[in-house]
Formats: structure tokens, sequence, C-alpha cells
């Protein structure tokens, strides 16, 4: 069922072509379309117009069903107490709210609504991991269609059947979950670089050979050493002839070369490539030991027995719910708690979202030069992998968008003169191209990293090792988070036998208690038996309730 179609659809702002979609956009019932572009790109603007939040300057939108909607600037909504409880929002009131509370209030909201067109912009942004999977179960059985922007990669994988890309103000369309749009991009780059290598070899080829024909007309005005002046002037006449049609030939070669449709290079991204001399070197087993930690918070305990060690050259992903801790964790890491051992080695570089390390009157490469131990070359390399323009690196930062300047302090950090790296959800305002590029910079960088997160793909991507903050306690776990989500599973597969398991030693053990309990025995010891018969009793009953 059609449920909704554009027509030649523009918009501009201050005479600035924002978004044009000369391509008809036809939305059906059971879609999945997420849209994807740099920050600043035209995403929000082409979705405000699909949802009639936003006039268009030219075309039309048709709209044949209801329309529920979730943006980043959406007020207080109303919803059952018993979705609220579902989304974990119960009794609570939306000014006491954190920002990803009132996101699930949000989504909650629109989803009661049973929409025929969901809008959704930026959902995940303030959701923990549970958030995230809760919506993606939500979306699995939707009814309607879902336009999603998302710089949530693992996420658009998860949901989406197509994938519009915004660039240069016009939307490309691709089939698919993000990785199928990836792949498509990627033949579409190897066909591309073909193109252009196939257009630069005949060109090569064509300015080659008339610039050979046309040494060999000039050659030809010359008499031969051996020849007469009179011999050579009685061949005149045919030299003319054969220096006219090599000519022609000439000509016909250099308007071949202007005929050739002009293909353009590929952009190819700098490849970062850290020198590990210009590290200062751990030479200590650990970079960092963390024993029997804990912490409170008014009444409320965070975390406790918390033990973990990072060696050096680690990448170590922090995940958990909002507000488990991961935050406070690293900041007593930094402060150097009692319950943390590190090496004296050690130089922390330390990148949380208030931006201090950046200065606002300074550029982009004055702010990233600073203290920086690599070459003005290796910095403008990672400075143009994390997608600044050349031109860029010349900008104040106090003129900057908030995603620009969240790069600024992570390539300060990247390149300062650190050895372990504290990244706090550093993807955060960053869009999913940058994401990718901020990916390929961690991978390369020899130090040692921790970073707390909700993105699933940085942790596929970058994480050899994950601390996962679960009701208090951590486990520190060896491998990426697919490996984390497998062993996970074979756990989950395992538990039922498990329990089984437990549950017949449970019956047996209560059976012969029944036994002994029926005989004759002395008070102190038949009270024991009582007790561990009551104990049995209820471990019993737990088991049975978790089975079901």
């Amino acid at each position: 069922m059609l449920l909704l179609e554009t027509t030649d659809l523009e918009k501009s702002f201050k005479d600035k072509l924002i978004v044009q979609l000369k391509e008809p956009l036809l939305i059906h019932s059971g879609d999945r379309i997420g849209v994807v572009g740099q920050n600043g790109a035209g995403k929000t603007t082409l979705m405000h117009m699909l949802a009639g939040e936003e006039p268009v300057d030219k075309g039309e939108v048709h709209v044949y069903g209801k329309i529920s909607s979730v943006f980043q600037t959406a007020r207080e909504a109303e919803t059952s107490e018993k979705l609220k409880k579902k989304w974990g929002l119960n009794h609570k009131m939306y000014s006491s709210m954190s920002g990803g509370e009132k996101t699930r209030l949000c989504l909650a909201a629109a989803l009661e609504k049973e929409p025929d067109l969901l809008f959704m912009d930026e959902p995940t942004s303030h959701l923990d991991l549970d958030g995230i999977l809760q919506l993606e179960q939500e979306l699995s059985s939707f009814k309607g269609a879902v336009v999603v922007i998302s710089h949530d990669r693992a996420f658009l994988d998860q949901v989406c059947t197509k994938i519009i890309e915004i660039a240069d103000t016009v939307p490309s369309f691709y089939t698919g979950n993000y990785s199928s749009y990836q792949k498509q991009k990627e033949h579409k780059l190897t066909r591309q670089q073909f193109e252009y290598e196939t257009y630069t070899k005949e060109r090569r080829r064509l300015k080659e050979a008339a610039k050979a024909k046309t040494q060999k007309v000039k050659s030809m005005k010359k008499k031969p050493s051996r020849m007469s002046y009179s011999e050579a002037k009685l061949g005149k006449g045919k030299v003319k002839s054969k220096q006219a049609a090599m000519m022609k030939n000439v000509k016909a070669m250099k308007k071949r070369m202007e005929q050739l449709e002009k293909k353009e290079k590929p952009k190819e991204m700098e490849y970062v490539q850290f020198d590990i001399a210009k590290l200062s070197p751990v030479h200590a087993r650990f970079a960092v030991q963390v024993n029997d930690m804990e912490k409170t918070v008014g009444q409320r305990q965070l975390f406790h027995e918390v033990s973990f060690a990072v060696k050096p050259g680690m990448k170590v992903a922090l995940t958990g719910p909002n507000g488990c801790g991961k935050t406070t964790l690293m900041n007593m890491i930094l402060r150097g708690h009692s319950s943390v051992t590190a090496s004296q080695a050690l130089k922390i570089g330390y990148f949380h979202q208030n931006l201090e390390n950046v200065d606002g009157e300074r550029t982009i490469l004055e702010n990233v030069s600073e203290q920086c131990p690599y070459s003005k070359m290796f910095v403008r390399t990672v400075l143009a992998r994390m997608l600044f323009k050349q031109e860029d690196v010349h900008k104040k930062v106090k003129v900057l968008s908030g995603g620009e300047r969240v790069k600024t302090a992570l390539a300060k950090i990247f390149l300062g003169d650190f050895n372990l790296l504290l990244l706090d959800e550093p993807t955060n305002y960053l869009d999913i191209f940058t994401r990718e590029a901020l990916e390929h910079v961690l991978s390369a960088y020899p130090g040692t990293i921790l970073f707390a997160t909700h993105d699933r793909q940085l942790m596929n991507q970058v994480a050899d090792h994950l601390l996962v903050f679960k009701e208090g306690k951590c486990l520190f776990f060896q491998g990426n988070y697919a490996a984390f989500e497998q062993q996970h599973a074979k756990e989950i597969q395992q538990e039922p036998f498990v329990a089984q398991e437990e549950l017949l030693t449970l019956e047996l053990e209560r059976a012969d208690l029944i036994g002994r309990l029926s005989m004759p025995g002395k008070g102190a010891e038949k009270e024991m038996l009582e007790q561990r018969y009551q104990e049995l009793l209820q471990s019993i009953q737990q088991i049975k309730q978790n089975m079901n």
C-alpha cells in the first residue's frame, strides 16, 4: 500500500540549495528507510518536508495515511502508564527525566498512536544499549512504514530495508540495510576507479599519438642529408600532401580527446600510520590495574568488587546502561583512586563531552598541533582522515559546528603526547562517515585506549576487550561486542538445561530431607534439617519461576 509519494521536491535556504529530489520517492507499508549523510547535508530538512513540518519551495508531497514523528526538538508527550512501565518510565515525571528517558517517552507515545508512517530523527542518540535493543524489537513488529535518520550503523543494519544517502543536495537510493549500502558504494567506487583509469589511459594514448604524428610532420619539412635540393624540390608536392593528411589525422585525435566523457578521479581516504617511536613506551606488564573498586553516590551504589587489568596496547570498551558508572570509573582512573595501580610511564589523555581541551580563539590546526610530537604533514593527514577539508583546518574553533568541535578535540587527544586515552562517548554528535573514519584512526593508534560507548559497530571494529556494567558489577570480557553477543546467546541456550539439572539436584536433596525428617532425631539436628528444607523449597520455587 502506497503511503507517501513526492514529485520534483526542492528546498533552499537563503538562496542556497539544501535538498533537490528530482526522482520520485515512494514509501509503501512495511518500508524501513534509513537516511544517511554528513552533518548539514539536509537529512533533517528532507524529513521535515516529508512529515509536513516544513513547507517545500518546489514540488509536492502526497501522504495517504496517519503520521507520527519523533524529532530531536520533541516536547513533552503523553502515553499510558502501561506503556510507560514497558519502557521503564513508570511513575516518572517528565521534568525529572533524563535525556534518554525523554526519548523513550516520545518513542512510546509515537508508537502508541499506531501510525501508518513513523518519522524518527536520531532516536538512538540518547538511548543506552538496552533502549536501542528495545526500539529495534518494537520496530520489528511495527506494521507501518518507518523513515529514520540515524548515525548508528548497527541499528540501521537491524532495522532498514532501504537507504537514502544525501550528498551535495541530491539523494541517492539503495536497496538493503546499511551493510548492503556500503557494499554497493564500494562496488560503485571500484567502477568509478576503473572508468577513470580507462579514461586517463585513452586520453594519454591519443595525446602521445598526436604528439608523435606532429613530430613526424615537422621532420618531413627537412630534406634527407643524402638528397640534393633539386631532388627534394621535385618531391615537395608529394610531401605537402602527406603532411596535410597526417595533420588532419592529428586534428581528429585531438577532437576525440575533447569528445571523451570526462571522468573524475574518485576521492581516496588518507591512510593513517602512527609512528610508534613517537609514543612514550610502557614497559610494565599492566598499564592499569583496578582491584576491588567500588563507588556509591548518595544512597545508590553504582558498582562494587570491580577488578580488571589492562595491558599496554589494549583497546577496552566500557558499555552498560546510562548511569551505571562508566564515566565515574574513568574519572577514578584519571585521578588515581586508591584501588587503581597505574604504570609510572603513563601519560593520560582524556576526552569528555564538555570539550575543555580546545581553545575557541585558535584554529583547528593550532589546537591540534599544540604539544604534538608528530609532523605537520601527519597532523594534516589525520585531520583529512577525520573529514576536515584542506581549507577547514584554518577555521577558528568558535565558528565550528558541534560535530566539528568534537572531531577537533578527538584529534588533539590522538595526536597529543599521551600513551593512554580515556574517551567518554567519542561518537556522540559525529555523523556516520566520521564515525567510520574515527574507527580507522582508533584502530591505527598504537597506545592503550579505554572508551565508553553504546556504539556496537565501534566496539566491533576497535575493541579487543569489553568491560560490561550490569547490576552493580562488571564483567571483563576478551573479545569484541559480536563475540560477547555470541557467548551470551550460548549461555541463554544453556540456561534451561543448567536450571533443570540444578532443579533435579535440589529435588533429590529435598526427597532425602523428607525421609530424614520423618525419622526421630534430636531437637537441634531436626531444627537444622527443617531450616535446610525451607531453603530448598525457596530455591526450587525461584528456579521454577525463572524457567516459566
